[in-house]
């Protein structure tokens, strides 16, 4: 089974259970880039239940699961984790520690800024396949989205 096959059943599966445990949860989808988003430019669709949101995102590049935590009254800061691939520099998968920042705060539309760090696994490949080593690198990378 190919690495690729792998990576996209375990992403589907994560989005199945992501989905069935929010099912009683408020849900809005949001546009942005950054590992979070799913790569360069993705959407992504969150589930809002009390201080948690739960996502799933679908990039030009990639895709990613993940899941954010509300971290002050106001609802304006967040905390979360990422996990997926991105084609350009992590198409072996990353995990990122994520920081956000909702003026509009955490639940309502607006803008959403941040920053997201962590690591990323890549291979010097192609477009036919792998043609070198992979190795693990640090992952950093500006969030940058819209909430709607």
């Amino acid at each position: 089974m190919s690495n690729l096959t792998i990576k996209a059943k375990s992403l589907c599966l994560a989005t199945l259970l992501l989905s069935a445990g929010a099912a009683n949860a408020q849900s809005n989808w949001s546009i942005g880039h950054g590992y979070a988003s799913g790569g360069v430019v993705g959407a992504q669709y969150q589930w809002l239940h009390d201080d948690i949101k739960w996502t799933a995102a679908v990039g030009l590049v990639g895709a990613a699961v993940g899941v954010q935590r509300s971290i002050d009254d106001a609802r304006q800061h967040s905390i979360g984790l990422a996990a997926g691939v991105e084609d350009l520099t992590a198409e072996d998968g990353f995990f990122v520690a994520t920081y956000q920042y909702y003026p509009s705060g955490f639940a309502n539309s607006g803008w959403r800024l941040g920053f997201s760090a962590g690591m990323r696994r890549e291979d010097e490949s192609s477009f036919f396949g792998s043609v070198g080593k992979t190795e693990t690198k640090p992952a950093i990378a500006f969030e940058l989205g819209y909430q709607f």
